[in-house]
């Protein structure tokens, strides 16, 4: 309705300048307008009050209706540029130090009193109902504990030796403590751990299983241990934190290995709860995918079982988390029958599997702020 008024405005306008100028030509006194006499005319459109679609004072109006939006669009970029210039000066973030060398290691966790005092209890209520199984604990330093020259210039961390020595004390004498800090110190120079992960690598596995091993008193495989790479694509859970420019840019992976000894025992697994039975402990199709850790015991089940030709009599339960994964296939030649228990996801309880299975040991394996800070352990005890 308002094009077809303004329209109509423009017709008469239109017309009136012809009249106008018809008779401009008939008078030449006319044709030349007063200097108090304006060439523009008020059409009807705009004396009832629409917008004028052209003209000198349209165009500044429009001009001044965008300024608003042009301010509010370089405040935006301009908070976005501080943003982002903050971000990339921090060095730790949600628990996480970004290391010059580009390494993303997790801060030690503060240990809950509480929660120990009542893993020592269930580890001790354990020990009575089950007096010749023999109990075990090794958790797995951070690698912040064990290279901290890698952290940025005057990073403050925990110590996190200082509290695995309190959570030792307050274990039952009857608990076998595993000392694994010890061994990765003296290999703090190696390959111990993933830049973008908190996992030992292929080769900090190997020492951990054999430090493992050796405290409960089983054969170690002789020979040398052949390395086989599964993935080169491993982004781990830490790169999420890295600079937003690495994280975007830069999405090359780290190498997956595994280091199997040349004379390991034949075995097979069973997956507790679908009973599917399988000769590998390696997922491939994981190996391939966006999460290569998968890779081992496709991705975590709540219960596995496997089954060795080390005939020795030794039945071994592994009560972990993910960082037990990884160690947990270099045991297949030193015990005959092996029980993998991710409490987070099995609702069994450490008591009723060993009397299931007849284990003649226990190991609690996991990674040490995961100890300090999860509950699920608690359960599986108590």
């Amino acid at each position: 309705m308002a094009f077809e008024k303004y329209a109509a405005g423009r017709e008469q306008n239109a017309a009136a300048a012809a009249q106008g100028k018809k008779k401009r030509m008939m008078d030449p006194a006319a044709s030349r307008p007063s200097r108090t006499e304006t060439v523009y005319e008020e059409d009807e459109y705009t004396a009832a009050g629409g917008d004028e679609m052209s003209g000198p004072e349209q165009k500044g109006g429009g001009n001044g209706g965008r300024i608003p939006i042009v301010l509010l669009c370089a405040a935006l970029i301009a908070a976005g540029v501080f943003l982002l210039y903050k971000d990339i000066s921090r060095d730790y973030r949600h628990g996480i130090y970004r290391c010059e060398n580009g390494r993303m290691l997790e801060a030690p966790a503060e240990p809950d009193p509480g929660k120990t005092d009542l893993v020592s209890s269930g580890v001790k209520n354990l020990a009575e109902k089950f007096p010749d199984v023999d109990q075990y604990m090794m958790l797995v330093p951070a690698a912040a504990c064990i290279q901290p020259e890698d952290l940025p210039e005057n990073a403050q961390i925990r110590d996190q030796r200082a509290d695995l020595a309190q959570i030792r004390s307050k274990m039952p004498q009857s608990l076998h403590w595993i000392d694994l800090a010890e061994t990765l110190s003296g290999h703090s120079g190696e390959n111990l751990y993933y830049d973008s992960d908190i996992y030992l690598t292929g080769w900090g596995s190997r020492y951990a299983a054999r430090t493992a091993m050796t405290a409960m008193e089983v054969k170690i495989p002789e020979g040398r241990d052949q390395c086989y790479l599964l993935s080169n694509t491993l982004i781990g859970r830490l790169a999420a934190d890295r600079l937003p420019a690495l994280h975007l840019l830069d999405r090359q992976g780290e190498r997956l290995e595994i280091y199997v000894p040349e004379k390991e025992a034949y075995y097979y697994c069973i997956n507790g709860r679908s009973g599917k039975r399988s000769g590998s402990l390696y997922d491939s199709e994981a190996a391939a995918g966006t999460s290569p850790y998968n890779v081992f015991f496709e991705g975590g089940k709540a219960l596995t079982q496997i089954h060795t030709t080390a005939i020795n009599g030794e039945t071994l339960l592994v009560v972990g988390d993910r960082t037990a994964d990884s160690i947990v296939p270099l045991f297949v030649s030193s015990f005959e029958h092996i029980i993998l228990m991710h409490p987070s996801k099995c609702a069994k309880t450490v008591a009723g599997l060993a009397r299931e299975y007849e284990v003649t040991k226990i190991l609690y394996l996991y990674d040490a702020n995961d100890f300090m800070t999860d509950s699920a352990l608690l359960r599986a005890l108590n």
